[in-house]
């Protein structure tokens, strides 16, 4: 397998361009439109990405985290991620523990795929394979209690869109199986990732906003993303457990930055 096109190295400047790249995307999420929507009643289903096997990955929202008796907590901007497999079927929405524990069936499968995988993760974290994508995506919107689509139509919407490497995917693939990303494909797998992300980039900008603080660039997709990538160097035998929970309190355990380049297997090193 030709790994060439997934050694990357970063530094203060990548990461600089990075923080700039979530924060357009941050722009352009929390500027869709909530009008006539609400959480658990009418709620918007947006087609954003369809896969080279017909699957499609939405965002749906407003998300449970808009409405809150406490107001401190209300995220305007919450969605959360829907997947359709090529066969018409959605696929569970997932937790994080759910993405922790398929990495380690992805293990039993090929336990040197995790570090291919941890280097996925970090360049997602960095936005490395994006393409900032402007086009009219579908929609529908969703009485909740019916079921029955009381709106269609596109929307005009800007984002930076994850552009992975097919070539290196399908490799990835063919090692793991698909049952181990729960019968979607590792493109569909990795994008729903992706917007599990942005949702908490979205989620933690917004919180630092009505706080009047600046915002952690680290706080969000990059947590999220090295909790991960944590996760595969314990399944790997480089990371302790306890240094995992030390930090799991916190919601998210994320690597150190000198754990990468032994996570990744050199695959990613810092200039």
């Amino acid at each position: 397998m030709n790994l060439t096109c997934l050694k990357t190295t970063f530094n203060n400047s990548t990461i600089e361009k990075a923080k700039e790249m979530k924060i357009e995307n941050i722009s352009c999420f929390s500027s869709l439109s909530k009008e006539n929507l609400e959480f658990g009643k009418v709620e918007r289903r947006l087609l954003l990405y369809t896969t080279d096997s017909n699957e499609k990955i939405y965002i749906q929202y407003p998300g449970k985290e808009t409405i809150s008796s406490d107001d401190t907590k209300i995220r305007p901007w919450d969605f959360r991620p829907k997947l359709q497999l090529s066969n018409g079927l959605f696929m569970k929405d997932l937790s994080f523990a759910d993405v922790w524990d398929d990495l380690s069936e992805m293990r039993e499968s090929n336990e040197e795929v995790l570090s291919l995988l941890a280097t996925l993760f970090f360049r997602m974290s960095q936005l490395n394979d994006y393409v900032l994508a402007k086009d009219n995506y579908d929609f529908i919107d969703i009485d909740i209690n019916s079921g029955e689509i009381i709106k269609s139509g596109k929307i005009s919407f800007t984002w930076q869109k994850p552009s992975f490497d097919k070539e290196i995917l399908n490799k990835i693939q063919d090692v793991i199986g698909i049952e181990k990303t729960r019968n979607a494909s590792l493109e569909a797998y990795l994008v729903y990732n992706d917007l599990l992300a942005q949702n908490e980039d979205c989620k933690y900008f917004y919180r630092a906003m009505i706080k009047n603080e600046n915002w952690d660039s680290k706080v969000g997709r990059r947590n999220n993303l090295f909790t991960h990538i944590n996760i595969i160097g314990y399944l790997q035998g480089h990371v302790k457990f306890s240094e995992i929970m030390n930090k799991m309190q916190y919601g998210v355990s994320p690597c150190l930055i000198k754990d990468i380049p032994i996570i990744t297997n050199g695959l990613v090193s810092r200039e």
